[in-house]
């Protein structure tokens, strides 16, 4: 009889393990509600402000802040989700990332490195979704303005690599510490985004910034020693999963009929 008992709080243990790992977020917008919401693809004309970079040096130290206005909403499988506000213009989301790197470099052409490894030793990220669409990709202006809706850190991790000729590739991944619950439920938990960075050749449908976003929806200027890359990005979340209540039932039921054999054999 015990073993049966242990054997049924194991198989209870076990589905409570396994519970809910494809759970869905639900993002409302002025289009409806999705429920099968995933994430973003942002725009493929998004910029990256690199701030900092010594070129000459074997390990360096930079920023660089990113912004972009998504360019349409993605359900769990990568799917577009059809959104016809997306496409009218009649509201609009957008990102701005503040990441701190080191760099390595791998190839030296001359004086100058055309080749490094990146690592990520900081960052964060704002999500706003705005009804009154007014960002301006060639001067920051209108990114941070709308109402927040999502907000995340970066901890230490790889940057993935970047040459001059090829440009570069990373995989991102955060933490959500904000997530607005009357646009997204529930609370969101992590976020992977796949980056690419553009440069010389590789540049498509892209124009530099005269500033970056400021606070507000406002604009800053450019840092004197910053340079100027064209950047795109699709972003996914996963959400703060809890158990099934049919789950946690049959565990409290495994755990009551152990204890309750144990008072039997005690007594």
């Amino acid at each position: 009889m015990m073993k049966g008992k242990l054997k049924a709080l194991a198989v209870a243990t076990a589905l409570l393990g396994s519970a809910p790992a494809f759970a869905m977020a639900t993002l409302t917008n002025a289009d409806g509600s999705f429920g099968n919401w995933g994430g973003f693809d942002w725009a493929s004309n998004g910029t990256a402000v690199v701030e900092g970079f010594d070129a000459t040096a074997a390990v360096d130290s930079f920023s660089l802040t990113y912004f972009a206005k998504a360019e349409a909403l993605k359900d769990v499988l990568g799917n577009t989700i059809p959104a016809a506000g997306m496409f009218f213009n009649t509201y609009e989301y957008t990102i701005r990332l503040l990441l701190n790197e080191t760099s390595t470099c791998t190839n030296f052409n001359g004086p100058i490195c055309d080749a490094a490894d990146f690592a990520i030793t900081s960052g964060s990220f704002d999500i706003w979704y705005d009804t009154s669409p007014d960002s301006v990709q060639t001067t920051g202006a209108g990114i941070t303005d709308g109402a927040l809706l999502i907000s995340g850190v970066l901890g230490p991790q790889a940057g993935g690599a970047f040459d001059v000729i090829d440009g570069g590739n990373a995989i991102l991944q955060a933490a959500i510490t904000f997530t607005n619950n009357a646009f997204i439920t529930p609370d969101l938990a992590n976020s992977t985004a796949a980056t690419t960075l553009q440069i010389g050749g590789n540049v498509t449908g892209w124009a530099p910034t005269s500033g970056l976003p400021g606070a507000g929806g406002g604009t800053i200027g450019l840092p004197q020693d910053s340079f100027q890359l064209q950047a795109d990005g699709n972003q996914d979340f996963t959400i703060a999963t809890v158990p099934e209540p049919s789950s946690l039932a049959l565990l409290g039921l495994a755990i009551t009929g152990l204890g309750t054999l144990r008072r039997r054999k005690s007594a």
